[in-house]
């Protein structure tokens, strides 16, 4: 968003701001009527002195929060402690695309509106004092929350300059704060966030509470597609504290935008708490058409993606000279790497409340896509938007799970239904086996070799079509992508985003197979891909919104430069192997290296030493905090069983079925940040899709068996036996 068009759907009537009052019902009170200023709708400050920041992204436990509040209390001129953080109800008329929180992109999409935003609200509270004082505006300065006169003691507070403010035109030009006049950014900050969650504080969706408010749970079908047929409540309506039961019917999600709808078929069951309509769940009895799908399983999409992989399909990008090269061949390499279902198990099972009133409808959940889902209600009440509110809570975890509105759908169905607040809560066993999942995917490589055994084009075929988007190709290599393999041959279970979507198969393929091919040409993995990043040139996908710019190779390879040195690349401890990846994500560039042993036929990851370059970190600690929960993240995939499907239902129930993993089992985590002067980039994902191949090449060094599968007890299990 431009500055121009973010002022002009933040200014009141073309220029004047927004000035509302508290009116109290004793109209002789004596009390001081406070003022509230909303320059914009990023701020509001009161007569009071209160300083509110309207964050319009989710919080989920990633810190987006604390750093956008930096960045407003640096610009503003304020200090941390005296900003009070708010979450944003669902509005694009108000925010534009500044309000769903996915792709790692919180942080740079508002860096730069937030920064004017607030650098505005800053010029016009010196304006107004330097108006009250009859000085220029240049003898004003800003300070901890006052505006004060240089070479005087003169100062008002922001409360103080609030009615003047409002009276004044925003100026046309504004100057941003300089790198060195920060007090915030850059530093290693604790934010509200934290502290309420040491308190135990945090005000999540889970415990929100409204009058005559009904807690809902869900018997849902346990094949997806499968259809109800029949139920008997007789048993369950006698549980004491049950009020009704109602059958839920199911809705295909929208083709083209599965983010919105998609529910399963069930019975759900209401009752004055949530104990009743747990204990009702269980005595419910409920007869199931479970269709087509309930003669597949996970091993069937297996099978499915090898024949569709065999079928001729187009090249979507004119790499001529990749495919070319591919004919010209002495010989080819190929291997294909398989991925399977997972879960996104947040430790705050899904849950939303809905109040829906006939002519208008409120909603109370932690949600990624509060206007996407203010649009999906809109859509099943038939309202206007106008008469829709989505109070977006803060999350415990969301993980991309939480950018799906179903859950919040369904809230919003049963309280049209019964015409009273309705909360709906998942069980911890519906979030893993009755949900939506990050999709069972096989990708498939291919190399073309000259006569010394050097790569001299790839060809590529599975979840992309492309080479932009959040997984850009960063080699220079020459490479020909095929058409996306259509995950639609499969739909046996629905689609949910997962913790770098599908930079995860993407980076597992890409850095798994570069190992590959440096060792056939006699090259150290290291070397092998620094030569391939310093022949590459810049990659231009800045035209993508999301991007914002363009894949430029050399930062990468200066992340794999340092990664290798302080890891002590090659230098390590006998017993210890190591393996790499390197990984552009969106704007952001991470190489790292995992230390590895095989103990028992099983894998023991003991470090991994990872560098970062996200451009300026504005919270140091947190990008630290964020590359080690995508560490974790990633290596629960490596070691932990996933999802699996029989007969069209998952195995999986809860942590006893569907592990995580342990304290026990948490490496050793170095994070090096790259000094830079760009503006910041994601963070939340961009270290994940390296963790799987370096630890598989890792492996491949320690037994000279390259695993192309994950997770890999099996294939470790299987090794013991050669």
């Amino acid at each position: 968003m431009d500055r121009r068009h973010f002022f002009k759907i933040s200014a009141i009537n073309g220029g004047g701001l927004l000035l509302s009052t508290f009116i109290p019902f004793a109209c002789d009170s004596k009390e001081t009527v406070p003022l509230s200023w909303e320059p914009n709708f990023f701020f509001r400050i009161g007569s009071d002195n209160t300083i509110t920041f309207l964050c319009s992204q989710s919080e989920m436990g990633q810190g987006t929060s604390t750093s956008l509040a930096m960045i407003a209390a640096d610009e503003l001129g304020v200090r941390m402690e005296d900003i009070k953080i708010e979450f944003a109800p669902g509005s694009e008329e108000r925010y534009s695309h500044l309000q769903d929180t996915g792709g790692s992109n919180g942080v740079r999409l508002l860096w730069q509106p937030l920064r004017e935003a607030a650098a505005t609200t800053r010029e016009m509270l010196k304006m107004a004092a330097a108006e009250q004082w009859g000085v220029p505006v240049a003898s004003c300065y800003v300070e901890e929350g006052r505006v004060l006169l240089r070479d005087s003691k003169k100062a008002l507070s922001f409360g103080e300059l609030v009615e003047g403010a409002a009276t004044l035109s925003a100026p046309r030009e504004i100057e941003l704060k300089r790198k060195e006049d920060f007090r915030y950014i850059g530093q290693s900050v604790v934010g509200p966030k934290t502290h309420q969650a040491a308190k135990g504080i945090t005000p999540y969706s889970m415990n929100v509470k409204l009058p005559d408010m009904l807690y809902a749970v869900i018997e849902r079908c346990p094949v997806w597609g499968g259809s109800l047929k029949s139920f008997n409540a007789s048993q369950a309506k006698a549980v004491p504290g049950v009020v009704e039961v109602i059958e839920m019917e199911d809705v295909a999600p929208d083709k083209n935008m599965d983010y919105k709808g998609g529910r399963r078929a069930g019975v759900a069951i209401l009752a004055e708490n949530t104990w009743a309509a747990m204990q009702a769940k269980k005595v419910l009895e409920v007869e199931w058409d479970l269709g087509g799908n309930s003669k597949r399983s996970s091993q069937n999409l297996v099978e499915e993606l090898d024949l569709s992989k065999s079928t001729t399909s187009k090249v979507t990008h004119d790499f001529m000279a990749a495919s070319q090269k591919m004919r010209q061949a002495t010989s080819r390499i190929d291997a294909s790497y398989f991925v399977p279902f997972q879960a996104n198990a947040c430790m705050e099972p899904l849950n939303a409340t809905a109040d829906h009133k006939g002519n208008r409808v409120e909603v109370w959940a932690g949600t990624q896509a509060p206007q996407l889902t203010r649009e999906r209600v809109a859509e099943i009440t038939q309202l206007p938007e106008a008469a829709i509110t989505v109070y977006n809570c803060p999350s415990g975890g969301g993980f991309g799970r939480r950018y799906f509105c179903d859950y919040v759908e369904e809230a919003v169905v049963l309280s049209e239904k019964v015409r009273r607040p309705v909360k709906v809560v998942w069980t911890r066993e519906d979030t893993i086996r009755t949900s939506k999942y990050h999709l069972l995917w096989t990708e498939y490589w291919e190399a073309a070799l000259d006569a010394n055994d050097w790569p001299i084009a790839m060809s590529y075929k599975g979840r992309l079509s492309r080479p932009g988007g959040y997984r850009p190709y960063p080699y220079s290599l020459p490479i020909a992508f095929h058409q996306g393999l259509n995950y639609q041959h499969g739909n046996l279970l629905p689609r949910a985003s997962w913790r770098s979507v599908a930079a995860h198969y993407w980076g597992l393929g890409l850095e798994c197979f570069i190992d590959e091919l440096a060792v056939m040409a006699g090259f150290d993995p290291v070397e092998f891909r620094l030569k391939l990043l310093s022949e590459a040139e810049v990659v231009e996908q800045k035209f993508l919104p999301w991007v914002g710019d363009d894949l430029y190779p050399a930062k990468l390879k200066k992340t794999l430069e340092v990664a290798a040195e302080k890891a002590n690349w090659g230098k390590v401890q006998e017993g210890i192997f190591q393996g790499v990846s390197a990984i552009s994500y969106n704007t952001s560039y991470c190489s790292m290296v995992a230390d590895v042993s095989i103990e028992d036929h099983q894998v023991k990851v003991h470090k991994f030493t990872v560098v970062i370059d996200c451009g300026l970190a504005v919270n140091p600690s947190q990008v630290k905090n964020q590359v080690e929960g995508s560490i974790m993240w990633g290596l629960g995939a490596v070691l932990k069983p996933g999802i699996t499907v029989e007969n069209g239902m998952v195995q999986q129930g809860n942590f006893d079925t569907y592990d995580l993993l342990r304290m026990k089992e948490t490496p050793e985590v170095e994070v090096h940040i790259i000094e830079s002067e760009d503006p910041p980039s994601g963070i939340g994902e961009p270290a994940v899709p390296g963790v799987a191949p370096a630890v598989l090449n890792a492996i491949y060094a320690a037994t000279g068996h390259r695993l192309r599968r994950i997770p890999v007890k099996e294939e470790l299990q299987q090794l013991a036996t050669i």
